[in-house]
């Protein structure tokens, strides 16, 4: 795909994140997880119908390299400071991000703005967090970051108390595997 068509397609898609229209950025936010997940894992059975169904041929034919995937995180980022009501599907989308891009980031949004989260936020916070710890692919000084954040360390374990018992469960596994892998 040529570079400007492919620039074309990203920027619409950053631009509906930016839209005031709710279910336009859901849609958006969706769309980049299908494109998220060919980059990262390739696309399985499932992922290629909906791909299908919810990708423009253009979108279906874009390969996302790691500096697309830093500016998706950024994009997404803004959508958490800026669209309460959609934190929780960007969220959900970071975590379709290569770990080495977007992980030292959403700690550290976590850490800035984490404590007036909802629940919903606050799990694909946490949903995020422990995907990129379950994969593994995270250094030694990443790991010591999630362990030594103050403001990250009071959200999480005040989400391991939360009577969400989803985000309970999930934040109270993401502290366990910050203690086990730090070791």
């Amino acid at each position: 795909m040529k570079r400007a068509k492919r620039d074309r397609v990203l920027r619409c898609l950053y631009a509906e994140l930016e839209s005031g229209d709710f279910d336009v950025r859901e849609f958006a936010m969706f769309q980049l997880v299908l494109m998220l997940r060919r980059a990262n894992d390739g696309p399985s059975s499932s992922d290629i119908i909906d791909e299908v169904e919810h990708l423009s041929r253009d979108q279906m034919r874009l390969r996302l390299s790691h500096g697309d995937q830093a500016q998706i995180t950024a994009h997404l980022l803004r959508v958490v400071s800026r669209q309460a009501g959609s934190r929780a599907t960007a969220f959900w989308a970071l975590g379709e991000v290569a770990p080495d891009i977007a992980f030292a980031p959403v700690i550290s949004v976590i850490g800035e703005q984490g404590k007036p989260f909802n629940d919903e936020t606050a799990y694909q916070a946490c949903r995020a967090l422990r995907r990129w710890l379950e994969s593994d692919s995270l250094d030694s000084d990443e790991l010591k970051v999630l362990k030594d954040d103050d403001r990250l360390s009071s959200c999480l374990k005040r989400w391991s108390r939360s009577s969400d018992i989803r985000l309970a469960k999930c934040a109270s596994a993401i502290i366990g595997l910050a203690r086990e892998r730090s070791n």
